[in-house]
């Protein structure tokens, strides 16, 4: 099978087009994904090469989206959620829960029983 994904497609930079495309403006993307201006134009920019069709026209200083555009995001929305899918499943099939573990405990545990198996957890699984 041959590989068409240019290494410049990454999941980073699919993040940030799709919250390119919610905020429709590069400095409330930066603000909402605690980035820079640059950082997501770069993103967008190297983005758009990997993808090799132009994906946005600048009308003025602001980016508008093309149809190829609003097409990828489409596909975009459907990667990242299966991958999502993939990722919690792999967790589940090794074991490895993202749940939280509600410890509740009489008085005298807490003391020094309680704090040792916390400390042990911690060792083996940061």
């Amino acid at each position: 099978m041959k590989d068409d994904i240019n290494q410049d497609i990454t999941f980073r930079k699919l993040s940030v087009f799709m919250m390119f495309m919610n905020k429709g403006n590069i400095a409330r993307t930066a603000e909402a994904l605690e980035l820079s201006s640059v950082s997501v134009h770069r993103a967008l920019h190297t983005l758009e090469e990997g993808v090799g069709c132009p994906l946005f026209v600048h009308k003025g200083r602001n980016l508008v989206p093309l149809p190829a555009a609003w097409t990828l995001l489409e596909y975009c929305q459907d990667v990242i959620s299966l991958m999502s899918k993939g990722l919690e499943q792999t967790r589940k099939v090794a074991g490895v829960g993202r749940g939280r573990l509600r410890i509740g405990t009489l008085y005298s545990l807490t003391l020094e029983t309680v704090p040792k198996i916390i400390m042990g957890m911690k060792l083996r699984r940061p």
